[in-house]
């Protein structure tokens, strides 16, 4: 056994348009089944945010200072993202996915909200000034 391990387990990458377009065409055609997709998706931009700031407020070492270096740190930050977001991550996803998704009401919920719209009742005004 080699040590070394398929980057892409989760079998989403970074850079990957074709994900990418075939997520916008699900959305167009079903968009509760593109939701999770679409917040797994919002939460590797989170952390992927989270992760550059965590770096910028650690002092750099004089070892990987060259621009290649940060190049590659910053192609790893974003991919260690994606595959926290697709592992779970910090539960961000999760919470927005209940959060978006229309929860079932119980008839009497329905009826409450039914009777809410319902104009109020306007009561006639009187003939004329009533003297006191």
């Amino acid at each position: 056994m080699t040590g070394t391990r398929d980057v892409s387990a989760t079998g989403v990458l970074f850079h990957d348009p074709a994900g990418l377009s075939a997520l916008k065409r699900e959305a167009t055609e079903d968009p509760a089944k593109a939701l999770l997709p679409v917040a797994k998706q919002f939460e590797s931009l989170y952390l992927q945010m989270m992760l550059k700031s965590m770096r910028a407020a650690v002092p750099e070492s004089d070892l990987f200072s060259d621009e290649s270096g940060k190049a590659y740190r910053d192609m790893f930050d974003n991919q260690l993202s994606v595959n926290l977001a697709e592992q779970g991550g910090i539960g961000l996803a999760k919470v927005m996915v209940k959060q978006l998704t229309p929860a079932p009401q119980s008839a009497q919920t329905l009826a409450l909200r039914l009777s809410l719209r319902q104009p109020a009742v306007v009561l006639p005004a009187a003939a004329g000034p009533v003297d006191p």
